[in-house]
């Protein structure tokens, strides 16, 4: 598997949330050691943890959000890169030969990227009661890889979720992007402009773990342990309450939902 040195992970995070990345580093340890890890962050975590394994890049966060992300890239040597925040908690192993064949399946295409899970492609939370929400078959592209359909106006096409990534057409767009914030209505129009096109990595016997995500074979996640600053107990239970005993969080100082 000499090719999963061509690949590293990449988390985005900042000092508000680093009681939410210690569990992230400790379970990225346990599940997907394989990989090199990069951390981007506005200040070295206050925790312990080995910085051989997880390379921080600082960023200045009076910078804009695109800017951040590009200057801590400059850090990075793999051509590709697994985009994870700091609540994607794993709790199983990681499937590095599937996830190599999704990198076999960018090699070999035009695509940009494979989301490591099957997610809602679906703005109907996005959108009025009113809207009629349109569906979106699943259009098969290899075994267990789907389009994304990131070309039509309906689809929410670009996610901050778990995903394997061209770095050279992640630069390209966020470079296009220039967004300013996470959220932002820059991002589709710069997937067209760039002409980004994505995938997505299901097999059809993994559960749904959410109201909008499956579970991923590839890289068994939580996303996301935390929602509008709580965890996220009402949607992930048990197995993120294990995780959270695990490292002796006090959830009443976060609170959940």
């Amino acid at each position: 598997m000499k090719d999963l040195s061509k690949i590293s992970l990449v988390t985005y995070t900042n000092l508000n949330c680093h009681d939410i990345l210690r569990p992230h580093i400790g379970q990225i340890d346990k599940f997907a050691s394989k990989f090199k890890s990069h951390i981007f962050t506005d200040g070295v975590p206050d925790f312990g943890f080995n910085k051989d394994r997880h390379q921080i890049s600082i960023y200045d966060d009076s910078e804009p959000y695109y800017k951040q992300w590009l200057t801590c890239l400059d850090n990075v040597e793999e051509d590709y890169i697994i985009y994870l925040q700091e609540d994607f908690w794993l709790f199983d192993h990681t499937d590095y030969s599937e996830i190599l064949r999704c990198k076999k399946f960018l090699d070999e295409s035009d695509y940009s990227f494979v989301r490591l899970a099957k997610y809602d492609l679906r703005l109907g939370m996005h959108r009025p009661k009113s809207y009629k929400i349109k569906d979106f078959p699943d259009v098969r592209l290899d075994d267990n890889i789907f389009d994304a359909y990131c070309h039509d106006s309906d689809c929410y096409s670009f996610m901050m979720q778990a995903t394997l990534w061209k770095k050279k057409d992640f630069i390209k767009l966020y470079s296009q992007a220039k967004s300013t914030r996470i959220e932002s209505p820059e991002w589709w129009e710069a997937t067209m402009d760039c002409k980004i096109k994505g995938a997505f990595y299901h097999q059809e016997d993994m559960p749904k773990l959410g109201p909008w995500h499956w579970q991923s074979k590839t890289l068994p996640h939580i996303s996301t342990a935390v929602g509008y600053g709580k965890w996220t107990l009402s949607v992930h239970g048990g197995r993120l309450l294990d995780i959270i005993n695990e490292y002796g969080i006090d959830v009443k100082k976060r609170g959940t939902r």
